[in-house]
């Protein structure tokens, strides 16, 4: 989608300065536009020669030059009158631009329609079975196109095979990915491989697009200014009135009729929130609990939520103070400050902005394996737990001089955080296991 889009922006400037460079209406245009965005003004270089991409842009060039020596003109109209230079600049700062520029780059319009004709085109091809297998079998287009599709046309009939084949891809550049990042260690370095190697590079235009079709993000926009979305995890919003407050053991029956409830923790649950919790797993009802932590350094409480049978995730970032989330619609805050008998959850305001925010404030998951220790590597701090599965899994402690590494052979279960980004379990405890 983005190759089509610098195709169509070659053959517009192409057309443009081969055959239109000297139409007045062309250099009209240009002039209320102020030339060419960045984008399509560093296009103009790699243009062939016999579009004379020079001297077609010297000509617009001299255009806007020409406009700006004017705009500035009345800078200088303004000295000696009644206002200063720097009242006159400080009240025409923000007009200076309106005044040069009234439309927005044209090779941006002209690409621009074409990308809506691409996208349509894209949804009405993918329900044929010949074209989808050339689709899943190509690098398919960037997350940022795939937004603008799924923004616009999520209705379309075929849009859930784009989003299958879409997944699919993303799900195989993420194993190459970390493919590469674990063979970053010197034991297997030599056995990256071509595709790997050059995988972050294919990962750079699969998330961000190709260069230059997509803008940055500073405020720089010379046409319109437009609001980023979101909210930062750490402000969080809660309801000023009281009487919308809830008790914990109302929390508990909110969770009984939901489907997903997750806690994002800094320090423990208060006791009888745990307890309550303790009596939802026993009860096996129809609900998904995961626990994000971070900075909990207590191992068995650690140890006891996993016990219970909830999810256990590493986190970074989050809240300062405990929150629950349910169903990604509904959210509430833990009142820290309270007595732990009359603590009460007040509800947010921004539950569901919140609930995108914090997922991805999530880094590693908590496992719990047992096995037999098959290598040490002293130097690296690491060791390689052999599992019962056929799994050999490569660890290393949390802190590096928590424990001595265990000796190979002996058979040991250990409990930790599996980091997603490096595929080793960063170790809290390792137990030893006595076998008959």
């Amino acid at each position: 989608m983005c190759s089509f889009l610098v195709k169509d922006s070659h053959g517009f400037l192409d057309h443009l300065l081969y055959e239109s460079v000297l139409d007045v209406p062309i250099r009209m245009e240009l002039m209320q536009s102020f030339g060419f965005c960045s984008w399509h003004t560093w296009q103009l270089p790699a243009l062939p020669s016999i579009c004379s991409p020079d001297t077609g842009y010297s000509i617009f060039a001299s255009d806007l030059l020409r406009k700006f020596a004017y705009l500035s003109s009345s800078v200088e109209e303004g000295i000696g009158k009644k206002r200063t230079l720097k009242s006159f600049l400080a009240k025409s700062r923000r007009r200076w631009l309106s005044r040069v520029k009234q439309k927005a780059c044209p090779a941006c319009r002209h690409v621009s329609q074409f990308e809506t004709y691409h996208l349509k085109e894209l949804l009405e091809f993918i329900g044929d079975e010949e074209f989808l297998e050339a689709y899943k079998a190509s690098s398919g287009i960037c997350l940022p196109h795939f937004f603008l599709v799924q923004e616009r046309y999520s209705g379309h009939g075929n849009f859930p095979l784009l989003l299958e084949a879409q997944r699919a891809m993303a799900q195989s550049l993420r194993n190459t990915l970390e493919e590469f990042i674990r063979k970053q260690d010197y034991r297997f370095r030599d056995e990256i491989t071509s595709t790997e190697a050059r995988a972050w590079r294919v990962a750079m235009e699969f998330v961000a697009g190709k260069p230059g079709v997509f803008t940055n993000e500073m405020g720089h926009d010379r046409v319109r200014t437009t609001r980023t979305g979101g909210i930062s995890a750490d402000r969080v919003s809660v309801q000023s009135t009281a009487f919308d407050r809830c008790s914990l053991a109302q929390l508990i029956e909110q969770m009984k009729g939901s489907k997903e409830a997750t806690f994002y923790l800094k320090q423990a649950l208060p006791q009888d929130l745990l307890g309550g919790l303790r009596d939802l797993a026993s009860q096996k009802i129809h609900l998904s609990v995961e626990f994000v932590v971070e900075e909990l350094g207590n191992v068995e409480y650690l140890r006891t939520l996993y016990s219970l049978g909830f999810s256990l995730l590493y986190g970074i970032g989050l809240p300062a103070q405990t929150v629950v989330l349910l169903d990604g619609k509904r959210g509430y805050m833990l009142d820290d400050h309270q007595r732990s008998s009359g603590r009460r959850l007040r509800p947010l305001k921004n539950a569901e902005d919140l609930y995108l925010n914090l997922l991805w404030r999530r880094f590693g998951i908590a496992v719990l394996l047992s096995g037999s220790i098959k290598e040490v590597d002293i130097k690296s701090g690491l060791f390689c737990l052999a599992t019962e599965g056929s799994r050999e899994q490569w660890c290393r402690f949390k802190k590096a001089d928590t424990n001595e590494l265990p000796q190979v052979g002996s058979n040991v279960e250990v409990f930790g955080w599996e980091r997603w980004n490096t595929r080793v379990v960063e170790l809290l405890d390792v137990y030893p296991i006595r076998r008959e």
